[in-house]
């Protein structure tokens, strides 16, 4: 039926205030008419005192002519007061005041109120008046004794008038509230709905490729919230957009530089470009680039695993030290390739951790390795552990170039490498995903990793840079 937000909102108030607007009238309506009555009969009640009084008096005691005609003044003059007709007579039912022209009284009001009782009804009076009136018959007592009775007959439409006159009073002042009222929900409706449609509209175009649109944020409610967050979301959308399309074109690159060297040896050797004589160099040549598809492509294959909520790591008890020792072993080789000598410090001979064991062994091996390839020949890698604020430390650092401050916050993004590392000899090669893998590891630990690269002394080259990563304690 609605076909926007806007269109419901308002509607619905609307319905809402007509619905209240009925109520609340029907309400007073009927309020202010038996108000209206009811202080009509009381007000004839406090007066019937006096017109009982006097009634009762001139009845039984004897008076001249004079007092009657007081009496029959005061009786115009409450009648006058009271809007309605005052009947007196006796009880024989025979007149003995008046303000109007009715001689006589219903039988049946006159007899009710000779035996004690009252008389509240709306009536013609046995037909005197054309329409009904609004009898309230009462008795006249002299010295307790009952001689009489006393009629105030009110007209309906003057007391119905008094009553529309409070109804008109109220319906015109309800209509400026209403009117007040519509104005109120028909900018709170826009309020509300107008958020609702920039996020929409914003959707749209982030769902078409617009991923830089944003929802402009005017309050603090929960539509602002909804707002902050649906602006949150497309940042980080965008911001996966980015990474995508980054990613996309660092594998792309990493992927055609081993791939054309492959195809172009392959085509060389085929071709006789290539001597015999030549030909196995080459072809150990393909055999690197292939392995290093390989890593690239078994590197990629982690981090996705990693990626998935399904990546479970087989967390256990084990000496980080003794581990930093197997990896030592394993890398001696290489160690020894560039004359490098280990400085290794342990704070204790056994501190035990809780983590995944391979894939630690995993961050020490890349770690080690990238140290012993951007070292300088001829110096110092450091090795050490200790424990701090209830975690164990291992920091593993070396001398070389270093990292500039511009690239530290960058090392562990995927594919990043400094210029120095693509410039330098082909063993520094590398797809820039290892230590983006350590980093991942090390969050699937729920633990730290940084980095940092200072000068060594005045005149020098030369950096210490290390990396340091935290292990929770056994």
């Amino acid at each position: 039926m609605f076909k926007s937000i806007f269109q419901r909102l308002f509607w619905t108030n609307v319905a809402i205030l007509i619905l209240v607007f009925i109520s609340v009238a029907v309400s007073v309506s009927i309020f202010v008419s038996n108000y209206t009555i009811s202080k009509q009969i009381n007000s004839i009640i406090s007066i019937s005192d006096t017109v009982e009084h006097w009634s009762g008096t001139l009845q039984i005691e004897d008076t001249d002519v004079r007092e009657w005609d007081v009496y029959q003044q005061t009786l115009d003059a409450w009648g006058e007061f009271l809007k309605a007709d005052i009947i007196v007579v006796n009880k024989d039912g025979e007149l003995t005041g008046s303000t109007c022209d009715i001689t006589t009284v219903p039988e049946d009001f006159l007899e009710d109120i000779m035996n004690g009782g009252r008389v509240i009804e709306k009536t013609t009076f046995n037909g005197a008046y054309q329409m009904r009136v609004l009898s309230i018959g009462l008795p006249v007592r002299y010295n307790g004794t009952i001689i009489g009775a006393m009629f105030f007959n009110s007209y309906l439409p003057d007391i119905k008038r008094s009553t529309t006159d409070l109804i008109l009073l109220f319906m015109v002042a309800s209509i400026f509230s209403i009117c007040f009222a519509f104005v109120l929900v028909y900018v709170q409706s826009r309020r509300i709905s107008k958020p609702i449609g920039e996020i929409n509209y914003v959707a749209q175009n982030i769902a078409a490729g617009n991923f830089s649109e944003r929802v402009k944020v005017t309050s603090g409610d929960e539509i602002g919230q909804l707002a902050s967050s649906f602006n949150f979301m497309a940042a980080s959308i965008e911001d996966l957009e980015n990474q995508r399309q980054s990613f996309v074109s660092d594998v792309s690159h990493e992927l055609r530089t081993p791939m054309t060297s492959i195809s172009g040896f392959i085509e060389g050797i085929l071709d006789g470009t290539i001597p015999e004589e030549k030909r196995a160099d080459y072809l150990r040549i393909v055999l690197d680039e292939t392995r290093r598809l390989t890593r690239l492509v078994n590197d990629l294959l982690d981090m996705s695993k990693m990626s998935s909520s399904e990546y479970q790591l087989d967390i256990k008890k084990f000496d980080i030290n003794e581990l930093i020792r197997i990896c030592i072993i394993s890398l001696e080789g290489k160690i020894s390739d560039r004359n490098l000598d280990l400085n290794v410090d342990f704070s204790k001979d056994v501190i035990n951790v809780l983590a995944d064991q391979d894939s630690i062994k995993r961050v020490l091996i890349n770690l080690m390795d990238n140290a012993i390839k951007f070292s300088y020949p001829n110096t110092i890698i450091g090795i050490n552990t200790w424990i701090e604020d209830g975690r164990a430390h291992i920091c593993i650092g070396n001398f070389g170039d270093g990292i500039d401050g511009a690239d530290l916050s960058n090392v562990f993004n995927r594919f990043y490498k400094t210029d120095k590392s693509r410039t330098n000899s082909n063993n520094k090669s590398g797809a820039g995903l290892g230590l983006s893998l350590v980093k991942n590891i090390l969050t699937l630990h729920k633990q730290s990793i940084w980095v940092e690269s200072v000068d060594t002394k005045e005149g020098s080259k030369a950096k210490y840079t290390k990396f340091t990563f935290t292990l929770e304690l056994a």
